[in-house]
């Protein structure tokens, strides 16, 4: 089975006021440390849903549709190569590889697609053509409703998955300053107890 990671990386960040991929966390980009997480897993490619010229990316047919506008996208472009999409956020900087290498486990029992509960993200979608029409049926409707993610998730019948509660930390994002800087703390004392 093929799987490609996606690093979803096209929102406008303007809660954050800046652009959420470039923000530094250990002397490194959001974006440098999520595609290298996925490429840590045992995926066949790893891409960037947004535009990023020093990365390999899948930019958005339909500009400013969220989440499902990046994954559009993306489900256009690999639906011939790749049998399934694995996909994370740029803005969970404390997610961790045990977390991603479970939820591929967790894939192989539920084929059509896993996310976490905690976060909806990150998430692993099979590229059938049911999710494919979906997403063409989503981005052509008029209501920003059915831009929803837990509509997807819902109607395609995802598994969702549940971690034990100790490492709920590791589905915080960083969608505004106060949350990023919540982050930063966690990651502080995350660095703090390895010494």
């Amino acid at each position: 089975m093929k799987i490609a990671g996606i690093v979803l990386a096209g929102g406008l960040s303007s809660r954050m006021g800046q652009d959420k991929a470039k923000l530094q966390l250990s002397e490194q980009s959001l974006l440098t440390r999520a595609v290298d997480l996925l490429e840590g897993l045992d995926l066949d490619k790893t891409l960037v849903s947004g535009f990023y010229p020093d990365f390999n990316c899948i930019t958005d047919i339909h500009q400013q549709c969220g989440p499902i506008g990046g994954l559009h996208a993306c489900v256009e472009a690999l639906y011939d190569d790749y049998d399934a999409l694995f996909i994370l956020p740029v803005d969970m900087p404390l997610m961790g590889k045990p977390q991603c290498a479970g939820l591929l486990s967790e894939f192989k029992k539920h084929p059509q697609g896993v996310f976490y509960e905690q976060a909806n993200f990150p998430m692993i979608l099979a590229l059938t053509l049911a999710l494919k029409n979906y997403l063409t049926e989503a981005l052509a409707a008029t209501q920003k409703k059915d831009y929803s993610l837990y509509s997807l998730l819902k109607t395609l019948e995802i598994q969702p998955v549940n971690v034990i509660q100790q490492q709920n930390y590791r589905f915080q994002n960083s969608n505004t300053p106060d949350q990023w800087l919540n982050c930063l703390e966690i990651h502080q004392k995350l660095q703090n107890t390895k010494e």
